[in-house]
């Protein structure tokens, strides 16, 4: 049975951007977790009768997301999912799961990077941060054919305007921007930054 390096030895092989990286890839990983959370209260009737919010939480953090529910789509595809008029599943996990797979791909599904190992692509990072405005766009305009939101997010609620899903998603974004931005100048490289309106609907690459 191997012996597992005990913490201090291991932080000794790593660099300052691979704590860097870390640090993002945790707060990205909370953050999706929030969002999880926040949606299914915002949205109880999306929560599966055979299952808790805590159950899903803890879905969400699996090294490998299993989609087998939702046939296995690729990330966009099932936050896409998400806002399709005939979709009878769970719209908030379809959404965060989607988004959860997205970074997942970005970070090359690692959650601890060493010394030696390859830190993950800044393109992909950027990429990832485009596309959570994507969902976020999404989520702010997507509507039945009876006017009502697929998933209630922002919004009046009980006379004061809650912004917290979007500042949420913000924040997502921002952190992936910084990590990209740094990743890029490590590997003197320039990032593809491509030309998007305030409402895209395009999903880029992040390697899946």
């Amino acid at each position: 049975m191997p012996i597992k390096a005990p913490p201090e030895v291991k932080n000794l092989a790593k660099s300052d951007t691979a704590f860097f990286v870390e640090a993002v890839r945790t707060e990205l990983d909370q953050s999706l977790s929030l969002l999880l959370v926040k949606l299914y209260r915002r949205n109880p009737v999306q929560l599966p009768s055979n299952t808790t919010i805590e159950v899903r939480v803890e879905q969400l953090k699996a090294p490998r997301l299993n989609l087998q529910e939702f046939g296995s789509p690729k990330p966009d595809e099932l936050v896409r999912m998400a806002f399709h008029p005939d979709f009878t599943g769970d719209r908030v996990y379809a959404f965060v799961a989607g988004l959860q797979s997205m970074v997942n791909h970005a970070f090359d599904h690692r959650r601890e990077y060493l010394l030696l190992d390859d830190l993950p692509t800044a393109q992909f990072i950027y990429n990832s941060a485009r596309n959570v405005e994507t969902a976020a766009y999404l989520l702010r305009t997507q509507r039945a054919e009876n006017g009502k939101p697929f998933l209630y997010a922002d919004g009046i609620q009980d006379q004061v305007l809650n912004a917290s899903y979007s500042q949420l998603m913000g924040e997502m974004i921002g952190l992936q921007d910084a990590l990209s931005t740094a990743l890029a100048k490590k590997d003197q490289r320039t990032l593809n930054a491509v030309a998007r309106g305030a409402a895209s609907m395009v999903f880029l690459p992040v390697g899946f």
